[in-house]
């Protein structure tokens, strides 16, 4: 793989590593241990917990962010909100603030922009294990002026707004969780890199269904103020990930997924379909024009109904802390029924009682091949990319219907992929590949 001169490499955690919170630098090059949120290194690990019901909570938790991400899809008037709810996250990392450095374990979204930490002094603040960040004993520390640009882009202008000269911002959740405080700027630590004057909420007001171990929020979606954004005066605007498969392991893995800021050389074998400009501007965008299983190709209807695709254009968004794929219920119930039949075994039950299509894992030896359709870019699926072991002898098809939620491309799908983003050509590129090996 040929890197820019600055790019940065962000290893994910996607399962176990070993030392999740070490950080190395060489040459220009940053690799940061980054945590699956149910690894054994996580905070967030239950020992109490088997596999099969850490993968259970993931794919509710999967089933709770994609309702969010249609709640945020319309957004209407000026204000701006994070797309991010308490329990979307799927990974964290280590990020340092200020000067002297104050380190944060945070989600990493790419379903959000703004990214913000707790900060005293907390007025109302939800319990936390870890040091809360203290804004006056940095000396790079500086709030957003009330009148400037981006307090009108992303602040929420008020009265207080005008008596206080900041710039506040407000951040509700459907489940009646919020986050208030003040857009500020400051220093930000990966590694050895420091980046300056990033824009982030300080809070000072939090309450709802927060964890103790959570500290904030990393944003890596396509607004102008996350942090790939704001990252693209350091290095160019494309980053790119590959991340392992679940296994049977309980979890464990001596391998770690990966996450590339900056230039990377896919080389051959590549595919690449166009990221498709629609607001709100935090999510990836991409056009599914079908699912073929076999040789039977099922093509997507976009007539406007709630069973069918939003829109011909845009109809997907690609996100990586998302664990299932989610279609709309006419597309997934053809795929469903085309698959079940290629396979043409008895199905069985979901001992969690969320997924539809299960079957004992032994007995499947013939799954059939699977091909998503993207404009310009067919990218396969195989038995990992489709199945999720929910008990030790239980796999079931790792996908949703529904017909209030936009279609999302998940995690589940892009395992053993590298998937690369290209925000400055507006392209997003896929190649398989053995992430393990990486």
């Amino acid at each position: 793989m040929a890197f820019s001169s600055f790019a940065f490499v962000i290893t994910l955690a996607f399962l176990h590593t070993a030392g999740c919170y070490t950080v190395t630098a060489k040459g220009d090059t940053i690799t940061i241990d980054l945590i699956h949120r149910d690894s054994i290194d996580s905070p967030f690990y239950d020992r109490s917990m088997n596999f099969s019901q850490r993968i259970g909570h993931a794919i509710k938790r999967s089933i709770s962010s994609a309702k969010h991400f249609n709640a945020h899809h319309n957004p209407k008037g000026s204000t701006y909100q994070t797309q991010m709810i308490p329990d979307h996250g799927e990974f964290l990392l280590n990020i340092s603030y200020g000067n002297p450095s104050h380190q944060v374990l945070a989600i990493a979204d790419t379903g959000s922009d703004l990214s913000w930490i707790q900060c005293k002094p907390c007025l109302k603040c939800y319990k936390h294990k870890g040091r809360i960040f203290n804004p006056k004993k940095s000396t790079t520390y500086k709030p957003v002026a009330c009148e400037s640009n981006t307090c009108k882009v992303i602040g929420t202008i008020d009265a207080n707004c005008t008596k206080t000269k900041s710039c506040p911002f407000a951040e509700s959740y459907a489940d009646g969780s919020v986050s208030n405080g003040t857009i500020s700027t400051e220093t930000i630590t990966l590694g050895d890199r420091v980046l300056q004057n990033i824009v982030f909420g300080c809070g000072f007001h939090s309450d709802g269904i927060f964890r103790p171990t959570w500290g904030g929020i990393v944003g890596l979606g396509g607004g102008d103020y996350s942090l790939v954004s704001q990252m693209r005066s350091f290095v160019p605007g494309k980053f790119s990930y590959c991340l392992i498969p679940f296994t049977l392991t309980d979890g464990i893995s001596n391998k770690s997924s990966k996450m590339i800021f900056g230039d990377i050389d896919f080389g051959p074998n590549v595919v690449s379909t166009p990221l498709v400009a629609k607001d709100p501007k935090t999510f990836y965008y991409v056009t599914l024009e079908g699912i073929s299983v076999g040789d039977q190709r099922l093509n997507v209807v976009s007539d406007g109904s709630k069973a069918t695709m939003p829109s011909p254009k845009g109809n997907m968004i690609v996100d990586s802390g998302t664990t299932l794929t989610t279609l709309p219920r006419k597309l997934y119930n053809e795929f469903e029924a085309a698959l079940k039949d290629a396979i043409n075994i008895r199905t069985m039950k979901d001992p969690q009682k969320v997924l539809s299509l299960c079957y004992r894992s032994a007995k499947v030896t013939n799954i059939p091949k699977v091909t998503l359709h993207f404009d310009g870019a067919d990218v396969e699926l195989n038995r990992d990319n489709m199945f999720v072991i929910v008990s030790k002898h239980i796999m079931c098809l790792g996908m949703q219907s529904a017909s209030d939620i936009l279609p999302i491309l998940g995690n589940l799908a892009q395992m053993n992929y590298m998937v690369g983003f290209d925000l400055e050509n507006n392209m997003v590129s896929f190649k398989r590949t053995d992430c393990e090996k990486l």
